[in-house]
């Protein structure tokens, strides 16, 4: 893979020139919403891979999430908008490749939850069409969308949850506008992350495994960070990838047997773990758009080939996370830590959109 763009990075700096032409033999790849759990794990493995020079595109350039960002090898921190075009075309001049992630999060009001479709399709929308103007002077070489695990029966994928649909949409906007060939579709499943919230009761503890679909239905799920190893080897690997799409998960299990897991994790003599259900009332109440999801989840579920994966990621020297090194990673951060990883009201239920 060669950058078509040979003019030079300031490497880690929150304050980036107005030139962001590089002159380094390295490709360059710029990653939308880069402070966000997703994008951070991207920067993170593409920084790790020592092949790329990181755009980490962010509304907040000086916040302390990418502070840390600008701490990693070849990143340069760059401030931009998807809602905002020209600062899209401005970051993506010269770029090998795009990770695009887009959210349907806007804020949470009452009777409508957080999660607003029109809002994510705008973003799509603004990012596909720079994507295509650089696409079609031959500078943009790679793009991959972050999109949402397709559904195991298709047949009965009706309802979806809207922000599903509205990922799912961009996708449809990605080959309308003739961009499939050098596009890749990353579909990840509900994140292992999903199971701490800071609301009283609802997080994982010495006695619960919590979730939002019944416990004896198949559940599939990934850890954030399996994100970014997927993105770095797709981007390493594009003539295996481009014009391709990847339903991606790390585990298929029941709340049940997640709780089980979470048990003997612990050991036989700690408290009987159970797993609880969040109460399907209380979901749609706070977000209308989770119970969606849940019911969505129970009727037809994500259709990761889990078999599949691991052949490709042995292939691909990917090391996917199991729930159980998750577990353990978690249980050791919460004994020198009383805060775990948790995400925030009023958007406690954004993550669990992927």
């Amino acid at each position: 893979m060669k950058s078509s763009d040979k003019t030079g990075l300031v490497q880690n700096s929150s304050n980036p020139p107005e030139n962001l032409e590089l002159n380094d033999s390295k490709p360059i790849i710029a990653v939308t919403m880069a402070t966000s759990r997703q994008g951070y794990s991207v920067v993170k493995h593409l920084s790790k891979s020592g092949i790329f020079h990181i755009r980490a595109l962010t509304r907040f350039p000086s916040s302390q999430k990418s502070e840390k960002l600008s701490r990693l090898d070849n990143v340069q921190i760059v401030k931009a908008d998807l809602l905002e075009p020209e600062t899209l075309e401005r970051c993506f001049s010269g770029v090998y490749g795009i990770f695009g992630n887009t959210t349907p999060t806007k804020g949470w009001v009452l009777g409508r939850g957080s999660m607003v479709r029109d809002y994510e399709i705008k973003q799509g929308r603004n990012l596909i069409d720079i994507a295509k103007k650089f696409a079609d002077l031959g500078t943009l070489k790679h793009f991959i969308f972050s999109s949402i695990c397709k559904p195991k029966d298709p047949l009965k994928s009706h309802p979806a949850p809207g922000h599903f649909t509205s990922k799912w949409s961009i996708e449809e906007y990605i080959l309308k506008q003739g961009l499939k060939e050098l596009s890749t579709i990353l579909r990840p499943v509900s994140y292992y992350e999903n199971f701490n919230s800071d609301l009283p009761g609802i997080k994982i503890s010495e006695r619960i495994f919590p979730g939002v679909v019944h416990k004896n239905k198949i559940w599939q799920t990934i850890a954030v960070d399996d994100i970014g190893l997927w993105a770095n080897a797709i981007f390493k690997n594009p003539q295996k990838f481009q014009g391709e799409a990847l339903n991606i998960a790390g585990e298929e299990m029941t709340g049940e047997e997640m709780a089980t897991l979470w048990q003997q994790l612990k050991g036989q003599d700690s408290p009987t773990v159970s797993y609880v259900m969040i109460p399907r009332r209380v979901v749609n109440l706070i977000e209308h758009d989770i119970g969606l999801m849940a019911n969505w989840i129970e009727r037809t579920g994500y259709g990761a080939d889990l078999k599949q994966l691991k052949s490709l990621a042995d292939e691909l020297q990917i090391t996917m996370t199991p729930l159980v090194n998750w577990l353990k990673h978690k249980d050791s951060q919460s004994r020198v830590s009383t805060h775990p990883y948790i995400f925030d009201l009023p958007r406690k239920f954004e993550a669990l959109s992927s």
